[in-house]
């Protein structure tokens, strides 16, 4: 079961049983536990809600058991649980059987192997339910939901400008959207401009905007943003990772276009956010293949080189940025 089919559950009040919930994504899988207690009757909420951690089977089994008070359904929600948990459910033959009148939730926190034991026995019967990592259209869709809550306007162009500063971790959109959203107030728009004066960007994003402006030809901004995020104390270990990587997108890119790809059709080809395969295509477009492969090189050799002892961190990154900015015979004209 995915995350969408839960969802279509709950909505109808179809939920039976046992499921266990897994999966990368913690926010929309604490969403979907609340949506879940408010099928409850609110006012016996806390007489026929109950949360059990590392539960034996006994507990378990009454808590499922015990009638709902002044309500159809109870909900067992399960934070934790031992592997003799599952031998002693397993030997009631009671691991998928439960009442209709109780809901049991198994909450996973990450995602569970296919190997364990109640994972096993709950799939076949289509009662796992995976909460994946967001990707760029079920983020947008959870920008977009939020926007209504908050009764302000953002299109699907802005909620992607959202996702590309801040990524796809969906506590951290959550919260950078609703200092937007606050910003303009009910009724207001939110747009690339309010992003621009309210979001506090990634550093992959920062890094990204920097690695833009250097391959543009903007070196005063780009190694002032360099700069910036060395004072800020980030590792220069990491950024030139982070740089190696986006060149070896570029890289791609490029080897794309060598081959007859038109842009549109290079950009279809490349992994990752739509946004970042377009910047990738426009600056594979500036660049030949031998430069952005002795780019890759150059980064790639940070990490040898500080770990030989050759240059510090900071130095080791410098040179690297030095000697694959300052080539002007390698940008394309």
């Amino acid at each position: 079961m995915n995350e969408s089919e839960f969802y279509k559950a709950t909505q109808g009040r179809a939920l039976r049983g046992p499921y266990l919930l897994h999966g990368e994504e913690e926010l929309t899988k604490a969403e979907a536990v609340a949506r879940v207690k408010k099928c409850l009757d609110p006012g016996f909420l806390d007489l026929n809600c109950q949360v059990l951690r590392s539960p034996d089977a006994e507990t378990l089994l009454s808590a499922a058991d015990q009638l709902p008070f002044f309500d159809e359904q109870r909900l067992i929600l399960v934070e934790s649980w031992e592997d003799a948990l599952v031998d002693a459910l397993e030997k009631k033959n009671r691991l998928t059987r439960f009442p209709d009148t109780a809901v049991v939730l198994f909450i996973y926190r990450g995602e569970c192997r296919k190997t364990n034991r109640l994972f096993k026995a709950l799939a076949p019967e289509n009662r796992v339910v995976a909460f994946e990592k967001l990707n760029a259209e079920r983020a947008a869709n959870m920008l977009l939901r939020a926007s209504a809550l908050k009764k302000v306007d953002l299109s699907r162009a802005t909620a992607q400008a959202l996702i590309d500063r801040v990524g796809f971790d969906a506590y951290r959109l959550r919260n950078e959207f609703s200092k937007a959203a606050d910003f303009v107030g009910p009724g207001g728009t939110v747009t690339v401009e309010v992003l621009e004066q309210t979001v506090t960007p990634s550093p992959e994003y920062d890094a990204f905007e920097m690695l833009d402006a250097l391959l543009d030809g903007k070196r005063k901004k780009g190694y002032a943003m360099l700069l910036g995020a060395l004072e800020r104390e980030e590792s220069p270990l990491g950024l030139a990772g982070f740089l190696e990587g986006r060149l070896k997108l570029i890289l791609t890119a490029r080897e794309h276009l060598d081959r007859g790809l038109d842009p549109r059709a290079a950009a279809r080809q490349l992994p990752g956010s739509p946004y970042a395969a377009q910047i990738a295509v426009k600056n594979a477009q500036k660049r030949t293949t031998p430069a952005l492969r002795q780019a890759v090189a150059a980064f790639a050799a940070v990490d040898g080189n500080i770990k030989q002892g050759i240059y510090k961190e900071r130095d080791a990154l410098l040179l690297a940025v030095l000697n694959t900015f300052e080539k002007k015979e390698e940008v394309i004209k």
